[in-house]
């Protein structure tokens, strides 16, 4: 027969493993919640985000681990829900932060891009300038060349003009010059006649010197007759 003082020590045994059960599981779900905490709380990309919700989780799980057995189940409820919520804000704040740097880079993009059609732009006016710039000018020699072309053809039209003049005069000169010679031989033998008529008639005549004066005698009386 077992003594009563045997069975309240294995009552009390019990009693203390069931506290200490139940103190096992509270500190388990403690440290649970607290993992999850910190693994947020530690996130290089979340550390910095949502705050004020992560003093709210903090508190929760400082107020679970002070909670009296009654309130453990509500404050553990309350601290998981509070991390899911900072942990949330804090994803949601990072992908905030991640989609106005987006914005910001496409902004840089958008302006970069921008400018380099402004340049693009100014680049094709100015080639399009120097194109207009250099047709004007070719349009421009070649007019000079034209003027050219022209003031040239001119010179030798009046070149030739000049020349067929020249040989028109040329010619003239030569029918000039050729009837004087034709005039001057015509006049040489008409002198020559004239000086070879009276030899032939010298040896018909018995005395030369006197036929000879009578000329010279008519001569000197011819004038007086005249008058």
């Amino acid at each position: 027969m077992k003594s009563p003082v045997n069975k309240l020590a294995r009552l009390g045994l019990v009693v203390l493993a069931g506290f200490a059960t139940t103190a096992l599981a509270r500190n388990d779900e403690y440290q649970r919640l607290l993992d999850r905490f910190n693994a947020v709380a530690t996130d290089a990309r979340l550390a910095n985000h949502a705050p004020v919700a992560m003093d709210r989780a903090r508190e929760s799980l400082a107020a679970l681990k002070e909670a009296r057995r009654s309130e453990r189940e509500l404050w553990a409820y309350i601290a998981e829900r509070r991390i899911d919520a900072a942990q949330a804000a804090a994803e949601a704040e990072l992908l905030e932060g991640q989609r106005t740097q987006l914005q910001r880079e496409n902004d840089r993009l958008q302006v970069a891009v921008a400018r380099r059609d402004a340049e693009q732009a100014r680049a094709e006016l100015e080639r399009a300038r120097l194109q207009a710039q250099i047709r004007a000018e070719e349009a421009e020699r070649a007019q000079r060349e034209a003027e050219a072309a022209r003031a040239e053809g001119e010179q030798a039209q009046q070149a030739a003009e000049a020349a067929r003049a020249e040989a028109n005069q040329a010619k003239r000169m030569a029918a000039a010059q050729a009837k004087a010679a034709a005039l001057a031989k015509k006049e040489a033998e008409l002198e020559a006649a004239l000086s070879d008529k009276p030899a032939k008639a010298a040896p018909t005549q018995s005395a030369p010197a006197k036929p000879q004066a009578k000329p010279a005698a008519k001569k000197k009386s011819q004038p007086p007759a005249t008058r």
